[in-house]
C-alpha cells in the first residue's frame, strides 16, 4: 500500500554508530516538520556518548527561517554539552538562503563524506 494523499513521509532519518550520529532531513524544514524535526534532534544532542552530530540538508526541498533557526540553535547547544556540530550542504537554492541569511561562512558546513 502507498502513502496517503497529503500524507508524507517523516522529515529526519536518524542514525547513530558509535559516538556519531547521523541525521538526514528531507522534504520541507519548515514551522510544520519542527514539531518532528526539532525534538529529534534535541534527543541527539543530550544522548550521552554521542560526541558529534551530522545533520544532512542533502535531500531538503525548502527550509524557512523557522528551519534555519532550529539549526542555529542547536549549533549552540551542541556547543554548550560538548557535542561536536556538522551540517552536511542542502542543494543549490537551500544553500542560497543561508547565504542571503548570512549564515553560509558562519554554520559548520562539511564536505558530504566528513
Amino acid at each position: 500500500m502507498g502513502r496517503l494523499p497529503g500524507v508524507s513521509a517523516s522529515p529526519i532519518e536518524i542514525q547513530q554508530t558509535g559516538t556519531n550520529a547521523r541525521a538526514a532531513l528531507a522534504g520541507d524544514f519548515d514551522m510544520h516538520a519542527t514539531f518532528t524535526v526539532e525534538p529529534a534532534l534535541e534527543r541527539l544532542v543530550d544522548e550521552p556518548g554521542v560526541a558529534r552530530l551530522t545533520v544532512d540538508l542533502s535531500r531538503l526541498a525548502f527550509i524557512d527561517s523557522t528551519g534555519i533557526g532550529v539549526l542555529v540553535r542547536l549549533q549552540s547547544e551542541a556547543a554548550d554539552r560538548g557535542v561536536e556540530f556538522a551540517l552536511v550542504p542542502g542543494p543549490p537554492e537551500i544553500q542560497r538562503v543561508f547565504a542571503t541569511a548570512g549564515l553560509q561562512d558562519t554554520l559548520p558546513f562539511v564536505a558530504p563524506g566528513d
